[in-house]
């Protein structure tokens, strides 16, 4: 249980990471004198990072000691985020954004492959703790920004405090040692993988997260774009994440009481179903508010819920999850970047749009994999 508190901490820090691009970026383009559109590309530098690093890193959790990488990872993580403000350059910013999500690579990576490690075929409910604590540091992200809002220099105090957020972590996991790592569990043969359904999962990996980027990326912007003042906007966009980390809360009981599948397809419905609201009904304050809690309360459990199912098909070594989180940075690379490059000459509904397309396509994905007789082709 120690090991499982120390990578939730870790995953804390990910999450203030995660949190904080979308309610600075207004601040961030003023502070580059660029548009939204040239801004948004801080997302695609991050998410490229994140992307290399998932694939570069994931095999090193399955040879080296664990710990020391994630210390690292953690610490550098933190460097790049004091930087972050210090200057007005936006191609400085996209180097250090390519960093900052080099670094989270190695944290996800890491967390995820060595709480299967501690807890193998047990894990579902130890992974839901761990994307609650990330959905916990998304929630305080914005909150931090709104409490040096209205100071000059409440962009620096930001990302200061948030990089000092994250050496507690640093230094427990130095002190703590690293899990054993089970050959006979972690080592994997390349024909026993099922290759379609590793293909599949990492496309739906790119189509979910892609949606879950882009509510955690734009929804601020969003509510601001339809004429919501800032401060509640920062609300609205706590909101979400209050809402995203209280359903990670509720996935630790529903992974004790369902099965992994049929609880993803219906929370991916529920989201659907508050991301076509946005674009059935006229836009309000209370239908902003009644979405934001909506979609962070139906898309939390998706994540972890599909993570513990590919557990229990694959047995989750570094590689196969660094595979994964190669997918998921894809997606969170690419669709709000698309949202970034339409936002403003197409308007706000392009990231309702985006959202509603992608759960279309992952809840396509889901349901293949869940009809039994494709599931046995599946794992040939």
């Amino acid at each position: 249980m120690s090991k499982t508190i120390l990578y939730s901490l870790a995953f804390v820090a990910l999450g203030l990471i995660s949190g904080s691009i979308g309610p600075t970026l207004p601040a961030l383009a003023a502070q580059t004198n660029v548009e939204l559109k040239q801004i948004s590309n801080l997302f695609v530098a991050r998410s490229f990072g994140t992307m290399l690093g998932s694939w570069m890193i994931g095999r090193m959790y399955d040879r080296f000691t664990g710990h020391p990488l994630l210390a690292g990872s953690l610490l550098a993580s933190a460097l790049a985020m004091a930087l972050f403000p210090a200057s007005n350059l936006l191609w400085v910013l996209l180097a250090l954004s390519a960093f900052i999500g080099l670094a989270s690579a190695s944290i996800n990576v890491g967390g995820n492959a060595m709480i299967v490690m501690v807890h193998g075929d047990r894990v579902r409910p130890f992974m839901s703790v761990l994307h609650f604590a990330f959905g916990l540091g998304g929630f305080l992200a914005p909150m931090l920004v709104a409490l040096f809002e209205q100071r000059s220099d409440g962009l620096q105090w930001t990302y200061w405090m948030l990089a000092l957020l994250s050496l507690p972590a640093v230094l427990l996991t130095m002190l703590s040692r690293s899990p054993a790592r089970s050959l006979a569990h972690h080592e994997e043969k390349p024909a026993t993988i099922p290759t379609a359904l590793l293909s599949l999962l990492v496309f739906y990996f790119f189509l979910e997260v892609g949606a879950e980027a882009s509510m955690m990326g734009w929804m601020f912007s969003y509510a601001v774009s339809h004429g919501i003042a800032t401060k509640t906007a920062y609300h609205i966009n706590s909101a979400f994440w209050a809402a995203f980390t209280f359903g990670r809360l509720a996935t630790i009981w529903l992974s004790l009481r369902f099965a992994a599948l049929p609880l993803v397809r219906f929370y991916i419905c529920l989201t659907g179903m508050f991301a076509a609201a946005l674009l059935i009904f006229p836009i309000s304050p209370a239908l902003l508010w009644t979405c934001a809690i909506g979609l962070g309360l139906s898309v939390a459990p998706v994540f972890p819920s599909t993570f513990g199912y590919a557990q229990n098909r694959l047995h989750l070594s570094g590689r196969i999850t660094g595979l994964f989180l190669v997918g998921s940075s894809a997606g969170g690379m690419f669709w709000p970047r698309v949202i970034g490059q339409f936002f403003e000459s197409h308007g706000a509904q392009v990231m309702a749009w985006v959202v509603l397309f992608n759960l279309l396509g992952a809840l396509a994905i889901i349901s293949l994999i869940s009809l039994p007789a494709r599931t046995k082709e599946l794992a040939v």
